[in-house]
């Protein structure tokens, strides 16, 4: 999927503002690899950030608002009102941010939902399987005793 935004030029990484052209998905690197792995050539642009030991898919805006993953995952949406540092398209290694998925006129956005089949299949094996939310136990009915 391919969106038009003004990619830095330069030698310097800039912030832009997530929301307006993109969204970003903020994954821990240790979670970020496996995902990077299980996408293959279905991901779009990923910005790899060292100093954070994070990376970030951009994505559709506001298609992922609504996602939910166990806590320790630690996977955040960053949408309006978010900023991320996004290296120039000639930076693909360090030192700072660059991309670890180039940024490409092809395809700069991934999939929503092949990227959260791949979380998901990427927590579950790394984390492994956490419960959901109890569910709630009605009382069962009791007999009336004569």
């Amino acid at each position: 999927m391919t969106v038009w935004w003004p990619l830095p030029k330069g030698l310097d990484a800039v912030l832009l503002p997530a929301g307006e052209w993109w969204d970003a998905v903020r994954v821990p690197a240790y979670l970020g690899e496996g995902v990077l792995t299980r996408l293959g050539s279905a991901s779009g642009a990923v910005i790899r950030d060292p100093y954070g030991s994070r990376l970030y898919w951009l994505v559709e805006p506001e298609s992922a608002q609504e996602w939910s993953f166990c806590e320790f995952a630690a996977v955040q949406v960053l949408g309006e009102a978010s900023w991320v540092t996004v290296p120039p398209s000639s930076r693909l290694q360090p030192p700072g941010p660059h991309w670890a998925v180039p940024c490409t006129p092809a395809g700069s956005l991934t999939s929503t939902a092949a990227l959260h089949a791949a979380l998901h299949a990427t927590i579950t094996q790394t984390l492994g399987p956490r419960p959901g939310p109890a569910p709630s136990r009605q009382a069962a009915p009791t007999r009336e005793r004569r």
